[in-house]
């Protein structure tokens, strides 16, 4: 059944949760080690136009989900608009994506992004600027220091595509791969068709690039594009989209949604290799629009959000021939709730126990129960998101899960109870402008 709860019966509970979180569920990092996050931020305008963006890096507490602010990119960085992020398996660079429909011309390679102080600083080359109409998103790579948080920039390469939304890297950490959205502007494009001259209006196409990493950490030029199909011309509506990407626990296969077409991809993954290998194509439900992927850590099993129809599904991956098989769909918001709503992110609990959605529009998170003999999903509760959440990510231990609040500029904790997996606000929230990703690495 699903449990709906205010947003003061919520944070009555915050006392009570926090008093058992650290001892029953926490575990303090290591001597000597800090876990930091960092938030990436949209700017003022759609894609990338404005100020206002960047990155913001923190501390965080790890015995009440608390987050402190050391770190902010200069103003040279506001034009960067950060949809989509990961870091390196060594934790020694981070690499963001400038989702816009023009390339970002940061500073010069080697420029400080900002230091310890909580306000823009640190050395630039001048204020970034966005490069030709139409020229695509941008993938930026930083080194980050292990002694302070702080990040310095090393260079920035074209993400061979409109919008870049997502980014992952492999366990060598000698790729980068980005989802490019695409399938948002148009062009015309005159055709004759029975000698008369027409109009007809294709998309821009989505695709999946590979980015070499040199051992500095900066990324070479795309090695590899994968074009997803496109849609014929005399068919209305925008084409195939990429969206979310993820890792099979081998690391040996890349699953990548396509939120346009209705489709899951499956890309066998060689990371000596400058290529991609032959994908296979698995067509989903039409009209769900398949948009974020999440694996479970132990089975194989993995789980999507259906960005159209507020559906969460679970699938069996096959690790030794790539093969996909649907397992079963459950609802994300009660059934009496008909204003318009469409998911975004899916996360598994480092544990594996318990899988979580958020829902844009009806503004909650929604938790399910894992049978990991099955991997089918159980709803547990629908829990209010308390700020219109973009993406979220749980603490290396699963303690915490933290909500990009996009539309109240808040990065907003919640304590994941360990046995029912249900979620309650902390009461700890940061301010981030236009929050939209956050990640977090140990150092």
């Amino acid at each position: 059944m699903m449990g709906t709860h205010s947003r003061r019966d919520f944070l009555a509970l915050t006392g009570a949760v926090l008093a058992g979180a650290a001892t029953a569920f926490g575990q303090a990092p290591p001597a000597g080690r800090k876990l930091y996050a960092y938030v990436g931020s949209y700017t003022s305008g759609r894609f990338g136009e404005g100020g206002g963006g960047g990155l913001t890096g923190f501390t965080v507490d790890m015995a009440k989900g608390a987050l402190t602010q050391i770190y902010k990119s200069p103003a040279e960085f506001d034009s960067l608009n950060g949809g989509g992020m990961c870091i390196s398996p060594d934790a020694r660079f981070l690499y963001c994506l400038h989702e816009g429909a023009t390339t970002l011309a940061p500073p010069a390679p080697g420029a400080a992004a900002g230091g310890r102080q909580a306000g823009p600083g640190g050395a630039g080359g001048g204020r970034g600027g966005l490069g030709p109409n139409g020229s695509g998103g941008s993938v930026l790579a930083f080194a980050i220091n292990r002694m302070d948080g702080s990040l310095t920039y090393l260079n920035s390469v074209p993400s061979m595509g409109f919008a870049p939304v997502f980014a992952v890297v492999d366990r060598t950490g000698t790729r980068v791969i980005v989802a490019n959205h695409g399938a948002i502007q148009q062009a015309v494009q005159i055709e004759r068709r029975n000698g008369v001259p027409v109009i007809v209006n294709p998309t821009d196409d989505g695709t999946v690039a590979m980015f070499p990493v040199k051992a500095d950490g900066s990324l070479e030029p795309a090695s590899d594009v994968s074009v997803y199909d496109r849609k014929p011309l005399d068919q209305p509506g925008p084409g195939a989209a990429a969206h979310g990407m993820a890792f099979d626990s081998t690391g040996r296969w890349l699953i990548v949604s396509e939120v346009g077409l209705d489709a899951l991809y499956v890309y066998p993954f060689d990371a000596s290799s400058r290529t991609f290998g032959a994908r296979k194509k698995f067509p989903t439900p039409p009209g769900r629009a398949p948009r974020h992927v999440s694996f479970h850590p132990t089975q194989p099993y993995f789980y999507i959000t259906n960005e159209r129809m507020n559906l969460t599904s679970a699938f069996r991956f096959d690790s030794r021939t790539g093969e996909v098989t649907a397992l079963n769909t459950q609802p994300s918001i009660p059934e009496t709730f008909t204003a318009r709503s469409s998911q975004a992110d899916v996360r598994v609990r480092p544990d594996g126990k318990f899988v979580y959605v958020n829902n844009r529009g009806h503004d909650s998170l929604a938790a399910y129960s894992i049978n990991e003999a099955t991997g089918n999903i159980t709803l547990v509760e629908v829990a209010p998101g308390l700020g219109g959440t973009r993406e979220f990510d749980f603490d290396p231990s699963g303690n915490f899960l933290f909500a990009a609040n996009n539309s109240t500029s808040q990065v907003v904790t919640f304590a994941s109870d360990r046995a029912t997996g249900k979620l309650t606000p902390t009461g700890a929230t940061a301010q981030v402008n236009r929050p939209a990703v956050i990640k977090f690495v140990m150092l």
